[in-house]
C-alpha cells in the first residue's frame, strides 16, 4: 500500500494477477481561485440502502444555454450501471417527484469508461435552476486510501463556462457493503 502522498512513484510486478492502481496527474496547475458559478457540491450518501452520488447545483438566471453537461466520475470501486441510473429516473417518475429532483431536465445520459463516468445533459428549459441528483453506485472492488472523485458542469455551448470540483468518499464497510457516515 502506498503513502497517499504526491512523490514519484515506480510500480512493478511480475506474474499472473490483477492490479488495481489509482493515479491522478496534474499539469499546469495554477494557484488562481474561480467563483463558483453553478454552486456545485457532490456527496457520497445512501439514498434507499443505496450508496449514491448526490449532485446539488445551480443553473445562471442570466444564461441563454440551451444544454448543460454535468460529468460525474465514480469513486474508485464503484461504477455507474444502467439498470440503477434508469431505476432511479424511473422511481423519480412513479413517485411524483421528477421535478422536485431534476431528473425531468436530464435530456439524455451516458456512461462511459466501463462505468467509471456518467455524463448528464440538462436542458436548463425544462424544469427549475436548482438541482439535486441522486446517482446510485454499484459496489465493485475494495480499495483503500480513496482518492476525491470529479465533479464537472460545463456549458455545452461554451465550455469556458465551468466548474469542477472533488467529492470526497466517506468510508464503506467493505464487507456488508454498508456506508460509514464520518462527518
Amino acid at each position: 500500500m502506498l503513502a497517499p502522498a504526491i512523490g514519484d512513484y515506480k510500480i512493478k510486478w511480475t506474474g499472473i494477477g490483477v492490479a488495481f492502481v489509482q493515479l491522478i496527474s496534474q499539469y499546469h496547475v495554477s494557484k488562481k481561485e474561480y467563483n463558483p458559478i453553478f454552486l456545485l457540491h457532490g456527496t457520497v450518501t445512501e439514498f434507499k440502502d443505496i450508496p449514491t452520488v448526490q449532485v446539488k447545483f445551480r443553473l445562471p438566471n442570466d444564461s441563454s444555454s440551451t444544454m448543460f453537461l454535468l460529468e460525474v466520475k465514480a469513486p474508485t470501486g464503484f461504477v455507474f450501471t444502467k439498470s440503477l441510473v434508469e431505476g432511479q429516473f424511473a422511481e423519480a417518475l412513479l413517485e411524483g417527484k421528477v421535478e422536485e429532483g431534476g431528473f425531468v431536465s436530464i435530456v439524455r445520459y451516458d456512461i462511459k469508461e466501463g462505468g467509471q463516468r456518467i455524463q448528464l445533459y440538462v436542458d436548463p428549459k425544462v424544469s427549475t435552476k436548482d438541482f439535486k441528483l441522486h446517482l446510485p453506485l454499484e459496489f465493485r472492488f475494495i480499495v483503500y486510501n480513496r482518492m476525491p472523485a470529479q465533479i464537472t458542469l460545463l456549458d455545452y455551448y461554451n465550455p469556458s463556462l465551468r466548474e469542477t470540483i472533488f467529492y470526497y468518499f466517506t468510508s464503506i464497510d467493505e464487507s456488508k457493503n454498508e456506508l460509514i457516515s464520518v462527518d
